[in-house]
């Protein structure tokens, strides 16, 4: 129970990070209660149960297969980032979006969290193990690994092409992405298409996080396109290279299949339910704070604190 209830709070952790600056504290609260209740729980269980939809995909399409989601791929990332969206949407753009307008405020502590990040994921997949007594542990801490620093060279490759240098921060959310793309497929593959598949995840999620421009919704830390895209090329990539099951693997078309309708029929759950409790609680008791808290800043304003706060009035310390 425990460890089901760490993944419920990481996937609502993650919505969150397409509303950061712009969103009520205590709105937020309700959202999430509302959100873990009527959508995180039922997709669990729809995914790891037996006689959910998910599950049960396979034989209820007459296949000789079932739908592959080892620790999350549809349930955790893809979910999350179809209600980051919706939420998006709800909320509107930041004041002053624009390409290139935010960047990282503090790289080490960026690359900090990334580490604390990829230690946690060998918790995060490899728990699974634990949990339903599946002897692989050795191979999905391979597949974890490999994943993770394929999707550094996949991501850095595609900024060194695009912006003519590979960066730190680029990299860490290169490792993401590979984390995000393993997590439904870590006990599926060999390690050669785990490196594959981080390669693929690195370089496609570094593109994607350009689709909030082009599409013209604020996803302030990406949970789009580094989590949904990731998410459904780890959950679709297992329809070619799945052990045994692939079609790479001289299996019929029925892996990619089922692994096509569970993900794309979760995220337009999670698109649908989340617009409605997002939309229910602006309209009702108001979700976004004003402009002008914004731009003074949500922590300051909403919370009375500031991540770095300087005494202006102190004598600087002599050389």
């Amino acid at each position: 129970m425990f460890y089901g209830s760490t993944f419920a709070m990481a996937t609502v952790a993650l919505v969150s990070g397409a509303i950061a600056d712009r969103a009520r504290f205590l709105p937020w609260v309700l959202f999430a209660a509302l959100w873990a209740t009527f959508n995180y729980f039922l997709v669990a269980g729809w995914v790891w149960s037996p006689g959910g939809w998910v599950f049960d995909l396979g034989e209820t399409l007459g296949f000789d297969v079932a739908t592959i989601d080892y620790a999350g791929g549809t349930a955790v990332h893809i979910n999350s980032a179809a209600a980051a969206l919706a939420l998006a949407i709800v909320l509107g753009k930041r004041v002053g979006f624009a390409k290139g307008a935010d960047k990282a405020h503090n790289v080490p502590l960026t690359l900090i969290g990334v580490a604390i990040l990829f230690m946690g994921w060998f918790g995060f997949n490899g728990g699974a193990a634990a949990l339903t007594e599946f002897e692989g542990l050795g191979l999905i801490i391979i597949n974890t690994f490999a994943s993770a620093t394929a999707g550094i060279l996949g991501w850095i490759a595609i900024e060194r092409i695009k912006e003519g240098k590979a960066t730190s921060v680029g990299a860490g959310s290169g490792a993401i992405a590979g984390l995000v793309a393993i997590t439904p497929a870590c006990a599926n593959l060999y390690p050669i298409w785990a490196i594959v598949l981080g390669l693929l995840a690195g370089g496609l999620c570094a593109l994607a996080i350009e689709l909030k421009y082009r599409f013209g919704f604020d996803d302030s830390l990406d949970v789009v396109g580094i989590h949904g895209v990731g998410g459904f090329v780890g959950c679709w990539y297992l329809g070619f290279f799945a052990t045994d099951t692939g079609l790479f693997f001289g299996a019929g078309p029925e892996q990619l299949i089922v692994q096509v309708l569970a993900s794309v029929g979760v995220a337009l759950f999670s698109l649908v339910i989340t617009f409605i409790i997002g939309f229910g609680i602006e309209k009702t008791i108001g979700f976004r704070v004003a402009n002008e808290t914004e731009l003074a800043g949500v922590d300051l304003e909403v919370h009375g604190e500031e991540a770095y706060a300087f005494d202006a009035d102190r004598e600087p310390v002599p050389a």
